[in-house]
Order: structure tokens, then sequence, then C-alpha cells
């Protein structure tokens, strides 16, 4: 079998697609990633097969040049370069993919959620495709609020109604995607769609890298839907050197932004002064950000660095201040890590309101951060131990199953 992988260039989403390739290319899968150039060190180590597309207008660099611009964005802001971003990937898919996917000869597409048009490509070459949720699942319904909000679950009529307002602002948002998608629909002799995000999945298999208790209370779940849990795999795992000797007994904090919205100084600056007279060692990862001037004053029981191998520094890990990327989040819960999120876009609000309600830890929004409150939710959340016997049971869930596994049964079952 020979399968096409069609994902987000993001690092959020490059991961779990990588580990899912690395578990199909063991069950001697062939598997294809079309993909943008300054991704294919990290692809080709994954075991895949790597087919750029988009150089003219995503060339080596661009991933830079995205972090660049997003690394201060919040919000509104942020949305409206992301659907910038968006747009530019589906013109390009539906320019460049078809002639490329036809070349490889592949049997079917697996296509992350929210690759735009992904779908459109595949019905225009009759191809079969399954999609995966790298991020929080983006199924609507009316009892669980759009990824992008902060709200914590709530079953009472007026969230219902508050819930189904959020995700008429989404569809908003996503008009300009679903004009295009529909534009190139006509050209293909394809039935229009109404929803660019609900339209576009899949009617064979879905799939889920959050654990099953993580997400909000569903009741309209289509039954092609499987919460798989974290898609990790060591041959996508990426090496990082580290300062270990550096590390002292005390108990240890780790903090990060991630790799994008990681440029809003005043989120630094709180995690270090937060950190003044705190009896932990905080490990503050900048992910590739400049360093501030302002950061000139570092604690002594702040170690920054660029770049930090993540999941072994979890391992040791009493606490994570974390922007909730869904990656981080996952991470946290796979090893019982109680965390204090700090969410700034995308869908971090939304997972830090799960965060919030199973109780696996707190949230600061980003408009009400302080370092005194940055400092009493950290205090809050490692002396309460609530917290951490509540991450403890989702790491027990997630070691009870090999995800990956599960994953590519699901995926060869269901093209079989």
């Amino acid at each position: 079998m020979k399968l096409g992988l069609l994902h987000l260039y993001a690092a959020g989403h490059l991961n779990p697609s990588l580990a899912l390739a690395a578990g199909l290319v063991e069950r001697g899968v062939e598997v294809v990633d079309f993909n943008i150039l300054d991704n294919a060190p990290a692809i080709e180590r994954a075991g895949a097969r790597f087919v750029p597309f988009g150089e003219g207008v995503m060339g080596l660099g661009y991933l830079a040049d995205v972090a660049r611009m997003t690394a201060t964005l919040s919000g509104e802001a942020s949305l409206k370069y992301f659907g910038q971003r968006m747009a530019l990937l589906e013109l390009t898919a539906f320019n460049e993919l078809p002639s490329l996917i036809k070349n490889e000869a592949v049997d079917a597409l697996i296509i992350d959620q929210l690759f735009p048009g992904g779908s459109t490509v595949a019905e225009h070459l009759g191809l079969r495709f399954i999609t995966v949720a790298n991020a929080l699942l983006i199924n609507e319904e009316d009892g669980v609020p759009p990824p992008s909000l902060p709200w914590v679950y709530d079953s009472s009529d007026a969230a219902r109604e508050r819930n189904r307002l959020g995700w008429d602002g989404t569809r908003k948002i996503f008009q300009p995607l679903l004009d295009l998608t529909n534009k190139q629909r006509v050209t293909w002799n394809l039935a229009p769609h109404n929803d660019f995000l609900q339209d576009a999945q899949s009617p064979l298999l879905q799939l889920a890298q959050i654990p099953a208790g993580f997400d909000f209370p569903r009741k309209r779940s289509p039954l092609n839907l499987h919460y798989v849990g974290p898609l990790r795999h060591e041959r996508a795992r990426q090496r990082i050197s580290f300062p270990w000797d550096r590390l002292t007994p005390q108990p240890l904090i780790y903090a990060s932004l991630g790799t994008l919205q990681n440029g809003i100084s005043q989120i630094f600056q709180a995690i270090l002064e937060a950190a003044e007279g705190l009896d932990a060692q905080i490990v503050l990862t900048l992910g590739g950000a400049q360093r501030n001037s302002s950061h000139t004053h570092v604690p002594a029981n702040v170690l920054v660095v660029d770049y930090a191998p993540q999941e072994e520094l979890l391992d040791r890990a009493a606490l994570c201040v974390t922007h909730a990327g869904i990656n981080t989040v996952i991470d946290c819960l796979s090893r019982g890590i109680p965390m204090v999120t700090i969410p700034i876009a995308s869908e971090q609000p939304g997972n830090a309101a799960r965060v919030v309600w199973t109780k696996t830890g707190t949230m600061v929004p980003l408009d009400q951060l302080t370092s005194e409150r940055l400092r009493g939710a950290m205090q809050s959340v490692l002396g309460d131990d609530s917290y951490r016997k509540n991450a403890r049971r989702f790491a027990e869930e997630i070691a009870s199953s090999d995800s990956v596994a599960v994953a590519t049964e699901l995926i060869a079952n269901t093209l079989s």
C-alpha cells in the first residue's frame, strides 16, 4: 500500500503526522509526504518519502519567516495572519498537488483536519481519504465550544447558545477559505461545500490524537471517529542538545511557549519575575525567539535556552508553564505533569479550557497576566497534589495503549 500525507507544516502538526508516518512505514506501508522544503529533513528521518510543493511561494526559509511574523501576534491579529497563510497554502495545493499526487500513484490520502482543500483534492483525484485531528477536533456540535475560545464545558442552555454563536463566528472567519474551496470545486465539477471545516472530514475514518477524556463530552460524534491518543514515535523525535549538568536538585519547572507565538516579551518577563524566590529551578526555552534586552536580569534559579528536549525535561519536571499548544499539553498528560497555561492564539485557549475542566492545571489569561498572578498560579498547582493526581490518571490511560499502533491498524483495516 502507498499512502500520501497532507498536513500543516508547523511543528504542532508536523510531529504527530510524522509519528503516524513512521508507524505506517514499520507496517510496510510506503508513505509519501507532500510538504514544504523546510520540513524535508524531518520527513526523511521518519522514513517517509518527501515530495516538495510550493517551492515558488513557500521555499527554503519560509518557516522562519512565518515564525518571525507570528512571534508577537495574539488574538484577532494572529487569526487574521493564520487565514492568510491558509489561503496561500490552499491555492498552492489546488495548483500543484493534483499532478504531484498522480505522479506518485498513491492509493489513498491521510489528511490533517485543518489542511485547507485537502479533501477537495482527494475527491478530484477519486482517492479515498482519512482525516486526522492533530490539534483539537473541529467537529461542530452545540455542546462543545470552538477550539479557539477559552470556554470551559457547561451543559446549560445558555452555554449551548453561547457555543452556537461561537461556531457562527468561526464560520465567518473561515468564509474566505470556503469561497476558495468552492471556486475550485466548481472548476473540478464537484458539489459545493456548505461548511469549510465540517464538509472536509472523512466519511471513512477520523482519528484524534487527544485522549478521549481530555475532550469535552460529545453527543453527536460520528461513528467513524476514534480517539487514538498521542501520536509519538522515536523516529519522529528531533534530537536537541541540552546542558544537563546545569540542572540542580531543586524541583524542575519546564516553561515553553512553543515555536510560533513565542515572541511576546511580556510573557517571558512575567515568567522570569515569577521565578524569583521560588524554591524550584525553571528551564525556560525560547523556542527560537530572539532574546529581548528586557531579559537581561535572569534569576539564578532560571536556565534560559534557545531550544530544549521537551519530552526528556518533562520526564523530570514537577510542573509545566505552557502556552497550551496541543503537543505540549499532551506531552504533560502523558507524564502526569500538571500545568499552568497562558494561551495566546489558535486552539490554545480551547486546550487551556480543557486543562481547567480536567483539573490537570490552571489558566492565566494573557490579558490578566502579571508576575504575581503567575507566581501564585505556579505555587497553587505545585502545592495542590490533586492536579498531579488528575494528570497521572491521564498518564496511566495513555500508557495502557500504543496510540500509533492503534491508529495504523485502523487505517489498514479501513483501506484494506
